[in-house]
């Protein structure tokens, strides 16, 4: 148990400190070829999994916490599935479904 309890603390810690460098990183002008929205759905996509990772599958969090990897280690992130496609239009809000996860007061970027 003590294992999981470390282990989790370390995914979540990993998870803000990639939000925190995509939003950095956005105001220090990188990313340029996302929209403020994609960028928003990238932050708060990983804000909401680090709070309540249970409300979203496994899947979705072994992908979030491999592109948090790809944040951090500023290894081409556009790289992962779960990076918006560049340009202004932005065809998912969000990857979290709205009745699963956290809500909006905790998702705010």
């Amino acid at each position: 148990m003590r294992t999981r309890t470390r282990h989790h603390h370390a995914v979540t810690g990993l998870l803000l400190r990639a939000r925190s460098l995509v939003l950095i990183r956005r105001r220090s002008g990188r990313y340029p070829e996302l929209s403020d929205a994609a960028v928003n759905v990238v932050s708060n996509g990983l804000t909401g999994i680090a709070v309540d990772p249970r409300a979203v599958s496994t899947t979705l969090r072994e992908e979030a916490t491999a592109l948090a990897h790809r944040i951090v280690d500023d290894d081409h992130p556009e790289d992962s599935p779960l990076w918006p496609a560049a340009g202004p239009d932005l065809v998912v809000s969000s990857w979290l479904h709205p009745d699963d996860g956290p809500g909006p007061a905790l998702l705010v970027a």
